[in-house]
């Protein structure tokens, strides 16, 4: 009868300690993954965009193609490095940077022109 009971005490303190450490590797053990850092640079991108949209600076230097008037009105809102590349319905407008950097993401607005003139223009933010 004595190691029955002894078998049940040693039973119940390996489960303790399974659920402790189980309990210690959630807690302590928080991933901080790029892919966190780069949904919020892209987020951010976004934002920014919006931003300039809603003031009608973004449409206006789009559709003069302007990308580094874009880049200027950016400069306040992103902390990363980042390029404007804008495109249109068959290609690129503006040069497409070369980036040597393997931690890259990016944003893509389109706008459609103005009242008058349909002339959609796709603005791309490659963040790194």
């Amino acid at each position: 009868m004595r190691s029955k009971g002894q078998m049940q005490t040693i039973e119940a303190l390996i489960s303790v300690a399974i659920i402790s450490f189980i309990i210690f590797l959630l807690y302590f053990m928080t991933p901080v993954s790029q892919e966190v850092s780069q949904i919020n640079r892209k987020i951010d991108a976004y934002n920014a965009l919006k931003v300039l949209d809603q003031s009608r600076n973004l449409r206006q230097y789009a559709l003069q193609a302007n990308a580094t008037k874009i880049e200027e009105l950016l400069l306040p809102f992103l902390k990363s490095n980042y390029k404007v590349v804008l495109y249109n319905q068959t290609g690129n407008i503006t040069e497409i940077p070369t980036i040597e950097s393997k931690n890259i993401a990016s944003v893509s607005y389109i706008i459609a022109g103005d009242l008058a003139n349909y002339k959609p223009i796709e603005i791309r933010v490659y963040l790194w």
